[in-house]
C-alpha cells in the first residue's frame, strides 16, 4: 500500500475504525479520503498481480499438456 501523506499510517483495524468514526463525526474527512484512495490503489495492484499470475498458470498448464 502506498504511504499516506500524514504523520501516522493506518496499521490496524482499530485505527481504521477510528478514522471512519472521526469522519462520520465531521472530523478527519480528508484523512478518510486518503485512506480510501490508498486502499483502492492497493486492491487494484493486487488484482493486476492476480491476473498476471492466472495468465502464467494458464500458459504453464497448456505448455505441459503438449508433448
Amino acid at each position: 500500500m502506498a504511504p499516506l501523506p500524514y504523520e501516522k499510517d493506518i496499521t490496524s483495524w482499530p485505527q481504521l475504525l477510528s478514522a471512519i468514526e472521526d469522519a462520520e463525526a465531521g472530523r478527519g474527512t480528508a484523512r478518510l479520503t486518503e485512506i480510501c484512495l490508498s486502499v483502492y490503489s492497493a486492491l487494484a495492484a493486487a488484482q493486476f498481480q492476480i491476473t498476471q499470475l492466472k495468465a502464467r498458470v494458464h500458459v504453464l498448464a497448456t505448455s505441459t499438456l503438449i508433448p
